[in-house]
């Protein structure tokens, strides 16, 4: 994870010598700092620049539009997501205690992209790849979950004659965050309750 350094840091540092890594995850998450900020309208490159501490045309050596910036932040952040997912799914405990942790990693997920998803999501590509490339991206997700489920069901947790795809895709369901402002322990506490209960052996 890139951290912005302070100019005494930074100071006698050549551009060139922080590593390439660093340069491409600093230019992404300046950009959805801008955009939280200034929406869509007001993303500039002149400003994701000066924010990640690089001239503009070094994010252009990543990007050649700012369409494939945009493209890139989405597949950053969910990939993310899905490797916060996969740790915690595939970590120890009881199914019950990692589903909940995975619905409260997913509903932080949705707040930390709240209005800001679809908007961007639709920009990053042209309206004919857009299905095709959000399918691919989200098959990731159903994969993690499919383990996940299956993990149950092997320790003796979840029914066997589960459906592991369909029960996959149903649990991605419920980690839509609501529209009401309903206290977020109980709220997650309920939907655990309520999955559990339709699925324990």
């Amino acid at each position: 994870m890139y951290i912005s350094c302070s100019h005494a840091i930074l100071k006698g540092v050549t551009t060139t010598a922080r590593n390439v890594p660093d340069k491409k995850t600093a230019i992404l998450e300046s950009t959805i700092k801008v955009l939280r900020e200034r929406g869509l309208s007001g993303l500039k490159v002149e400003e994701v620049a000066r924010r990640a501490e690089v001239g503009k045309g070094t994010v252009y050596l990543y990007f050649e539009r700012k369409q494939d910036i945009l493209k890139a932040l989405v597949e950053h952040n969910t990939m993310q997501f899905y490797a916060d997912a996969a740790a915690i799914t595939e970590g120890d405990g009881p199914f019950r205690e990692r589903l909940e942790n995975l619905l409260q990693r997913r509903l932080e997920f949705v707040d930390d992209w709240r209005g800001l998803w679809s908007a961007v999501a639709r920009e990053a590509t042209s309206p004919e790849d857009q299905k095709a490339w959000l399918k691919g991206l989200h098959q990731h997700y159903q994969s993690v979950l499919e383990r996940f489920v299956q993990s149950g069901i092997d320790s003796g947790e979840l029914r066997r004659d589960l459906d592991v795809p369909l029960t996959a895709g149903a649990l991605a369901a419920l980690g839509c965050s609501p529209q009401l402002d309903f206290p977020r322990q109980k709220f997650l506490k309920t939907i655990t309750e309520v999955f559990m209960k339709g699925v324990s052996e």
